[in-house]
């Protein structure tokens, strides 16, 4: 009897129906002109972006191409080869010096540009330099400097002919003339007389008003974004943002635009996404990444663009009013329909959207009409099984994205945070040390002779003796501090706060206690040693690089010492 009832009450049921026809028809609608917009407004903005990013690389070929003429042109006048220049020497230089300031008179981003022989040091021959108030001056005598030991002379002494080499974007501390410090990157080229390169030149251009250059023929509702390979803005449509790091502070890319760490990783080239903005203002952007420098020495920069949905959108709103409109007059039809609808057959409906709703927030919902022995009850127990099968998966899938979290950053066999956690930290930690001034250890503990456990024991035995190791350093060393596998027999052990030679003294002295009685390896007595190294900040090392090398070359002497005795 029930069935039929329901049955009956189709045809009226038909008549909502239509009107959320109408609904579900004007939301597609809807709906597929917007997607259309911002896909068309996504790939147009990328497609711009390329395009910059091309602009931006000629800007760059330009300057190489300013430093290759004027390496060329010095290459062939006489230049000096002794402390004294001879008087064509001289004039030479005084040639060059002529030429080096009719450049930085055309090109007003052109700070400063050196000539430095390869002789006595990388000493300057020739420099001229752009001053605050845009006045040049020649730099001589005495103020001329050695510059041998930075990057960008002696890579680019190893250049060949017609090669340049260009510095990343940095801050100019270089400089003995007052001066204002910027930004700023150098571009250098070799200079060649015969088949030997005997001098280089180096042209440092204002980093800051070459990317304004470029970023001030953007119309107003772009914004323009560039970072280098670390993630700092070197432009940004809030100022303030560029070039933090000349104020001491780090704003990165990755942090504003988490997408964007998959393009500094190298894992995709090309990125385009919408995100909200502050104020609620959403926008969409496109980001590159450009390559920058020598082609194979992998840097680069990354160059983004966004634009504001509102402004993409504005024909999509046009649309949605026509179709509200529409709405709103079926609407005023079916209202009467609804209300009798939604009493006899809706309510169970209703109950069931709102478990839905709820369902997919994760939230708890009321009961469903279950008992119901027609097609709703039907329903209701579909989607209470449905609601078991998916929120059953969820932990499952929950749980394996847990562990796989887990394996990304922890060595398998032993637990350990594994090489990438422990660079994370050991960063963070230096960070923070910079900061307080407090001074952290590293211990480098290597297995002695941990090849011959898996030769006559077999490798399952050297897995539990690696096992048995991390357990025996965890337990020598505080919770606080950080022990991590690196690699093979080789673990590390990062510890923050050490104030003094002996408190890290002691650090080493616990381990040593640690492996002074056999381990128990697979419910054995074993005998491990192992040898250990530490490095201090800063005492022997101010990064990452040298403290692990330095923990590293004292385990080799301490293991070197174990090896005599």
């Amino acid at each position: 009897m029930l069935r039929s009832n329901i049955g009956q009450r189709l045809g009226l049921l038909l008549a909502s129906f239509s009107l959320l026809a109408a609904l579900l028809l004007g939301y597609l609608t809807y709906t597929v002109a917007r997607e259309q917009l911002v896909e068309r407004a996504q790939h147009t903005l990328l497609d711009t972006t390329r395009i910059l990013s091309s602009h931006l690389q000629t800007g760059f070929a330009q300057w190489g191409r300013d430093a290759t003429m004027l390496a060329t042109l010095a290459g062939g006048l006489p230049l000096p080869g002794g402390t004294t220049p001879t008087a064509v020497q001289a004039q030479s230089l005084e040639t060059l010096a002529q030429v080096f300031r009719a450049q930085l008179l055309a090109r007003p981003g052109l700070l400063q540009i050196q000539l430095i022989g390869l002789r006595d040091h990388g000493l300057e021959l020739v420099r001229l330099q752009r001053l605050a108030d845009e006045r040049i001056v020649r730099v001589e005598g005495t103020a001329l400097q050695e510059k041998a030991h930075f990057p960008y002379v002696f890579e680019t002494a190893r250049l060949p002919t017609g090669g340049v080499y260009f510095t990343d974007f940095d801050i100019n501390h270089e400089d003995s003339l007052p001066q204002e410090e910027r930004a700023v990157f150098s571009v250098a080229a070799p200079v060649v007389q015969g088949t030997a390169v005997v001098a280089v030149v180096a042209l440092r251009v204002d980093a800051a008003a070459f990317v304004q250059h470029f970023s001030a023929s953007l119309p107003a509702p772009y914004g323009f974004y560039l970072a280098n390979r670390w993630g700092d803005f070197l432009a940004h449509p809030d100022h303030d943002k560029a070039f933090a790091f000349d104020r001491g502070q780090r704003v990165l890319v990755q942090e504003e635009f988490a997408a964007t760490a998959a393009l500094l990783a190298g894992k995709v080239h090309e990125q385009m996404f919408g995100q909200t903005e502050g104020q609620g203002a959403a926008q969409i952007h496109a980001f590159v990444r450009m390559p920058f420098g020598a082609r194979d020495d992998g840097r680069f920069l990354l160059l983004g663009l966004s634009r504001s949905m509102s402004a993409v959108l504005a024909q999509a709103r046009e649309l949605g009013g026509t179709i509200v409109k529409m709405i709103a007059v079926l609407a005023l039809v079916a209202a009467l329909l609804a209300a009798w609808v939604s009493r006899v057959v809706t309510g169970p409906l209703r109950a069931m959207v709102q478990a839905a709703d709820a369902f997919s927030r994760g939230q708890p919902h009321g009961a469903l009409p279950v008992e119901r022995q027609d097609e709703l009850g039907e329903l209701a127990r579909g989607f209470r099984d449905m609601e078991a099968q998916i929120g059953q998966q969820m932990d499952e899938l929950n749980r394996s994205r847990d562990a796989m979290a887990h394996l990304a950053h922890h060595d398998p066999l032993t637990g350990l945070p594994n090489r990438r956690m422990f660079e994370q930290r050991l960063d963070q930690a230096l960070d923070r040390a910079r900061r307080s001034g407090r001074p952290c250890a590293l211990v480098f503990v290597d297995l002695d002779d941990f090849k011959s456990f898996n030769d006559k024991l077999g490798h399952a035995v050297g897995d539990a003796v690696l096992q048995a190791a991390a357990q025996a350093i965890v337990g020598a060393v505080r919770q606080v501090d950080t022990v991590a596998r690196l690699a093979g027999d080789e673990f590390t052990v990062l510890c923050e706060n050490v104030d003094s030679d002996a408190a890290a003294q002691r650090v080493v002295d616990k381990l040593c206690q640690a492996f002074a009685t056999p381990l128990q390896v697979g419910g054995q007595p074993m005998v491990v040693r192992a040898s250990m190294g530490i490095s201090v900040y800063p005492y022997d090392g101010d990064d990452a690089r040298t403290l692990l090398a330095s923990a590293d070359a004292a385990m080799y002497r301490a293991k070197e010492q174990r090896a005599m005795w």
